[in-house]
């Protein structure tokens, strides 16, 4: 995983469904630092039965996906040629059935630009009048010219406004689902969940 809130999300996601505890996750701070891990993982195939790799796609999806594919082509473990991300998320299996099978999720939902929050943001209920005003608030303050994020944070103001505003103001991410704040059962939880019980179930 790319950071820590990645990683309170997934295992919220996961305990609520009450799926048996079947993988560890693992905060690589960066998407360097995930890169180079996950070299140092698929040589290890032993240790590292299944892989799976959770990253924000930030302002370029494909950049992110392209990343990825050409790191697991270069190992010669997989089959990536004319390999396309599917919308649900990647199960990939090895060339060689000793090697680790990889399954990849670009945040938020595998094809379009932005990170763990827009996700998290679509957990809410759809007529959600605080989310609604949060988009409001945003917008009043980019329109005055007085916000302090830059753009690319602009998910990361909306969710946590969204969750200033909640009774117990400014819980986590992960605590809000786990706390049915935010909704596990969304169209957009359930597909997620659904790609991790493919990988580690």
């Amino acid at each position: 995983m790319e950071g820590n809130e990645d990683k309170h999300v997934i295992i919220a996601l996961w305990n609520n469904a009450k799926l048996p505890e079947s993988f560890d996750v693992i905060d690589c701070h960066s998407i360097t630092k995930l890169l180079d891990n996950l070299k140092i993982r698929l040589t290890l195939p032993q240790t590292n039965e299944r892989i799976g790799v959770v990253v924000d796609a930030d302002a370029d999806m494909l950049a992110r996906w392209n990343a990825l594919r050409d790191r697991l082509q270069a190992t010669g473990k997989y089959d990536c040629k004319n390999l396309q991300l599917p919308e649900n998320g990647l199960v990939l299996n090895p060339i060689t059935s000793g090697d680790p099978i990889i399954g990849v999720w670009i945040m938020p939902n595998n094809k379009l630009p932005g990170m763990l929050e827009d996700f998290v943001a679509t957990l809410s209920e759809p007529d959600d009048p605080l989310m609604a005003k949060a988009d409001d608030v945003l917008n009043q303050l980019e329109e005055e010219k007085i916000q302090k994020y830059k753009d690319v944070h602009r998910a990361k103001a909306k969710i946590h406004s969204y969750l200033a505003w909640q009774d117990e103001p400014g819980k986590p991410m992960g605590t809000s689902i786990t706390a049915h704040v935010l909704n596990p059962g969304s169209p957009n939880g359930i597909r997620f969940l659904e790609w991790l019980k493919r990988l580690f179930l």
